[in-house]
């Protein structure tokens, strides 16, 4: 019996797989992609948030609301950078001497407490300090902060 020539026979499936894994996807990468933006502007747009909700404690209207904002933005602050035990004291600092003088003023007549904010303007500047070294956390740089 006479063998016929088998055509050779592609290994398309194959190499198509490998190809796919070859690009395959990073895990350590973003599973989405995001536009890349400095530290440094995340953590000061931070700053200005909780910069409000001073304001609207020292204005004496929302005052409890804006210690909840504060909580938050000091949570999500700290979840940023790298755990530095220096910005986490002056975080609760800052967040104690609001919530010291939300206190006061829902006991006391609104009068102007001069020590309480004195000990808010100083725990906020300390927190400004500290984080000019902040570094960002890995969850910062997932999520595109450089």
């Amino acid at each position: 019996m006479a063998r016929t020539a088998v055509p050779e026979q592609s290994h398309s499936f194959v190499r198509s797989n490998s190809e796919r894994g070859a690009r395959k996807h990073d895990p350590a990468a973003p599973a989405v992609s995001r536009p890349e933006r400095p530290f440094e502007a995340a953590t000061h747009e931070l700053l200005g948030l909780i910069e409000q909700a001073v304001a609207r404690i020292e204005q004496g209207a929302g005052a409890e609301a804006a210690l909840r904002d504060i909580s938050a933005t000091l949570l999500g602050l700290k979840a940023m950078i790298v755990h530095d035990p220096g910005i986490k004291m002056a975080a609760d600092d800052l967040y104690e001497s609001a919530a010291a003088l939300v206190a006061a003023r829902s006991v006391g007549p609104a009068g102007v407490d001069v020590r309480r904010w004195r000990l808010l303007k100083e725990a906020d500047a300390r927190l400004r300090i500290r984080l000019a070294s902040a570094q960002p956390s890995e969850k910062a740089r997932l999520l595109g902060l450089n």
